[in-house]
């Protein structure tokens, strides 16, 4: 954030919700849950799994992640100014972008 003073506000306030979240998910990703029973164990793993589900669904709220974070756009595909979500222009070219392992 420090490289681009000149951002409007509201995109530095929407960058910073965006890195907040991200730290936030790393942190339950990093969560030691060592030393617990199975049971504990599933009971966790579903928590985990309904946190990091929630703060998805927030991360998306705040748009589009800036290029920097993100690299480019793959051909075919470009960024909803509206939305500041990913949309497709040409369907062709971005299924040839697309790698399905």
């Amino acid at each position: 954030m420090e490289k681009h003073p000149e951002l409007e506000p509201e995109k530095r306030q929407k960058y910073e919700s965006q890195i907040d979240v991200l730290k936030r998910i790393c942190a339950e990703y990093e969560r030691d849950d060592q030393g617990t029973t199975e049971n504990a164990a599933t009971e966790l793993t579903k928590d985990r799994f309904e946190t990091i589900s929630t703060l998805m669904v927030e991360l998306q709220s705040y748009g589009y992640p800036p290029e920097e974070l993100v690299g480019i756009t793959p051909p075919g595909w470009s960024v909803d100014p509206t939305s500041g979500l990913p949309a497709i222009d040409d369907v062709h070219k971005a299924s040839e972008s697309c790698n399905v392992m």
